[in-house]
């Protein structure tokens, strides 16, 4: 009998083309490996709708793990991990002191600061014409977000880096959070001991198959941590260098079935 692989890929720049596309290789090889026992999981930084809608065009058994390890699947279970009322009161503040926008993300909904719901300029942009309803609320003000303690998994803070910078310092020094970024114009936070490689080793307990049977595939600095928790890590030919030096192998880009191409060669798929 052969031992089940857990396979983890992150999604933007690393599974999808341009956020929204999966060619055919890749979601074909995707459901090859599923249909041979293997456990395919996406390890995304998006919250859990977006997520949702990256493994429905997949298809087949995919497993979640969204918002970076705050929210993700565990057999038919849902994990949660969240942030308090005074993380978010301090988030809130340090990021719109230094004049840039934050999201609060709860597993299905969003609040947001600034004029526009996010995402909804590069939906049209990408042509997305199925966009999920994420149930993004503007944010009243400060005095709101201890109602939210208990409902928000993660925020992500977007602006001009140089100011992202400021604010990473500025949270790093005050709070108990997991400061990371998949771009350098966000800065991602997250409940601290909490990130996409917390929720692998969770799973690899839970299943009972070990780093020897994982393999992970990323293309940002967020995805590092996943690097250390599997004995196969796969960057991207897009990813940068950092990234790749991480990594115990290097596949060919996003926009070149990357993901697919490793796995046909594992599992020998061509044969």
């Amino acid at each position: 009998m052969m031992t089940p692989y857990l396979i983890f890929s992150d999604v933007d720049g690393t599974l999808m083309i341009d956020h929204t596309h999966l060619t055919t290789v890749t979601q074909q090889t995707l459901n090859q490996v599923m249909a041979r026992g293997h456990h395919f999981y996406i390890a995304t930084g998006r919250m859990l709708p977006l997520a949702r809608q990256a493994a429905e065009q997949i298809g087949g058994p995919v497993k979640i793990i969204a918002a970076n390890g705050a929210t993700f699947e565990l057999g038919d279970q849902l994990q949660t991990a969240y942030l308090s009322a005074a993380q978010l009161t301090t988030i809130y503040q340090t990021v719109l002191g230094h004049d840039c926008k934050v999201f609060f993300f709860e597993t299905d909904r969003l609040y947001y600061t600034g004029d526009e719901p996010p995402y909804q300029a590069d939906a049209a942009q990408a042509n997305v014409t199925t966009m999920p309803d994420l149930n993004a609320l503007p944010l009243i003000g400060p005095e709101y977000l201890p109602n939210l303690a208990g409902y928000v998994t993660n925020a992500i803070a977007y602006g001009d880096p140089s100011k992202l910078a400021a604010i990473r310092a500025e949270l790093g020094h005050q709070t108990q959070l997991n400061l990371s970024s998949s771009n350098t114009n966000n800065l991602e936070l997250i409940p601290q001991g909490v990130d996409k490689a917390s929720a692998i080793t969770t799973i690899q307990q839970a299943t009972g198959i070990d780093r020897a049977h994982t393999l992970v595939f990323g293309d940002g600095l967020n995805d590092l941590g996943m690097f250390q928790v599997a004995d196969y890590s796969i960057a991207m030919g897009n990813a940068p260098d950092i990234v790749k030096q991480a990594a115990t192998a290097v596949t060919l880009p996003n926009t070149q079935d990357g993901v697919a191409v490793y796995l046909q060669d594992f599992f020998k798929l061509t044969d």
